[in-house]
C-alpha cells in the first residue's frame, strides 16, 4: 500500500504541470459554430457558411430594431460635389425620362406627394412592387436591381417609390444614380433577409424640390436567404402569416450618413465568391446605359439636360407654399408648372406586411454614399 501511495505522490505533480501546459492551448481554440443551416439547402444560392449576428443599429436611426413600427423619415437632402454629377433634386429629373417613360403610364399632380410617373397597370399588373416584380438581384460592389422592363433601367436606379391610396406604387422622380434605392434588414441570425423602397429625401411641386419630413410605414419584402439571388425573387417572398412572423424578428441595419442603409454582404448570408450573380447580356446593358446617365458628360449624348443647380425648397407648417432657396430660376424652365398647392398632410400609415404575389419576375440592388 505504501508503495502504490508513493507511485500515486510521484505522478500528482506531473499531471498538474501537464494541464498548465494545456490550458492555453484549449483557450486559444475556436469555439465550434452552431450557427443555423442555409434557410433552403435545395437552392442552388444557398450555402452552409454560418453566419454572425447583425451589428447593432446607430442611437437614433430611425430604422433601428427598437422602432417597432420600422417608420422612417427622410431629413434635408444633402447636394453633393462633384462637377460631373447631377445633384438628385436637379429639376432636370422632371423631363429627362419622359422619353422613356410616357409610353408606359402616366404622369400626374398627386396633392401629398407631388409630380409622380405610375406604371400602367397593363404592363406591370395589378400586383406590382417595386424591387420584387419582374427582376432580380445581382451584386458587384452592392446589390444592384436588375429589370425584366425594357423602361426599368430608369426608375430603379434614379429617384424613390412612395405607395399612394387610389394610386398604387408611384414614382418620384431623382436625377442620382444607385444600383437600387432600398433600405435593408436581416434577422439576428442572418436567416431571412428584407428590404423596402427608401423613403423619398424631397418631393415636386411647381417644378421645386423640398424636403420630406413626414414619416410613413415602409412596406417590407422578405425571403429566406437562399432565395435572395432567384432570378425570380418575387415569387420566393414570404408572405401572409409567415411574413407577420418574420416581421418582428427582422432588425432594418443602420443607415450610412442617415440617407442609406447598409445592405448585408453576400458572406454574412453564406454565398461564396462563385455563388454570387453578377449582371451580363442583356441586363448589363440595362446597367451601362442607367450609369452612362448618371453623369453629364456621358448624359447629354442620350438627350439629357445638363445640371441646373436651381432652387430648393421646404414643406412649410400648414400646407403652405414652399420657401425656395437658391438661386436662379432653372427649376421652372425645366418642369410643367403644377398648380397643387404643397400640402403639409401626414399620409396614411401603410401596413407592414408583405405585398401580394407579383404576376412577373425580376431584378436590383442597395446604395452606399
Amino acid at each position: 500500500m505504501s508503495m502504490l501511495w508513493g507511485a500515486a505522490m510521484s505522478l500528482r505533480p506531473l499531471s498538474w504541470s501537464g494541464l498548465a501546459l494545456v490550458l492555453p492551448l484549449l483557450a486559444a481554440c475556436d469555439p465550434v459554430d452552431s450557427g443555423p443551416p442555409p434557410m433552403n439547402p435545395q437552392n442552388q444560392y444557398a450555402a452552409p457558411l454560418p453566419p454572425p449576428p447583425p451589428a447593432p443599429a446607430a442611437a437614433g436611426d430611425p430604422n433601428a430594431a427598437g422602432d417597432p413600427n420600422g417608420m422612417y423619415a427622410s431629413g434635408e437632402y444633402a447636394i453633393g460635389g462633384d462637377s460631373d454629377a447631377y445633384d438628385d433634386n436637379d429639376p432636370s429629373a422632371l423631363t429627362d425620362f419622359h422619353q422613356t417613360l410616357d409610353s408606359h403610364g402616366t404622369w400626374a399632380d398627386d396633392p401629398t406627394y407631388g409630380t409622380v410617373w405610375v406604371p400602367a397597370s397593363s404592363e406591370v399588373g395589378q400586383d406590382f412592387s417595386p424591387y420584387a416584380t419582374a427582376g432580380h438581384w445581382t451584386y458587384d460592389t452592392d446589390y444592384t436591381w436588375v429589370s425584366d422592363y425594357d423602361w426599368g433601367w430608369a426608375p430603379f436606379h434614379y429617384g424613390r417609390w412612395v405607395f399612394i391610396d387610389g394610386r398604387g406604387w408611384s414614382w418620384i422622380p431623382g436625377r442620382e444614380y444607385a444600383g437600387s434605392w432600398v433600405s435593408w434588414g436581416v434577422d439576428d441570425g442572418y436567416g431571412y433577409v428584407g428590404w423596402y423602397p427608401m423613403a423619398p429625401a424631397f418631393l415636386w411641386f411647381g417644378g421645386v424640390g423640398m424636403a420630406y419630413t413626414f414619416a410613413i410605414g415602409p412596406r417590407w419584402n422578405y425571403c429566406g436567404r437562399g432565395e435572395i439571388f432567384s432570378p425570380v425573387v418575387g415569387t420566393r417572398l414570404v408572405r401572409g402569416a409567415a411574413a407577420a412572423g418574420i416581421a418582428g424578428r427582422v432588425h432594418a441595419l443602420p443607415t450610412v450618413n442617415g440617407m442609406a442603409s447598409r445592405s448585408p454582404a453576400p458572406s454574412k448570408l453564406g454565398y461564396s465568391p462563385s455563388q454570387i450573380p453578377h449582371a451580363t447580356g442583356a441586363a448589363s446593358l440595362g446597367l451601362a446605359k442607367a450609369q452612362q446617365f448618371s453623369r453629364p458628360s456621358t448624359a447629354t449624348a442620350l438627350g439629357a439636360h445638363p445640371p441646373s443647380r436651381g432652387p430648393t425648397g421646404s414643406m412649410t407648417p400648414g400646407g403652405g407654399r414652399p420657401s425656395l432657396t437658391g438661386s436662379g430660376t432653372a427649376a421652372q424652365s425645366h418642369a410643367p408648372t403644377t398648380t397643387q398647392t404643397p400640402q403639409r398632410k401626414k399620409p396614411t400609415p401603410e401596413p407592414q406586411a408583405a405585398p401580394h404575389t407579383p404576376s412577373r419576375g425580376r431584378s436590383g440592388g442597395g446604395h452606399h454614399r
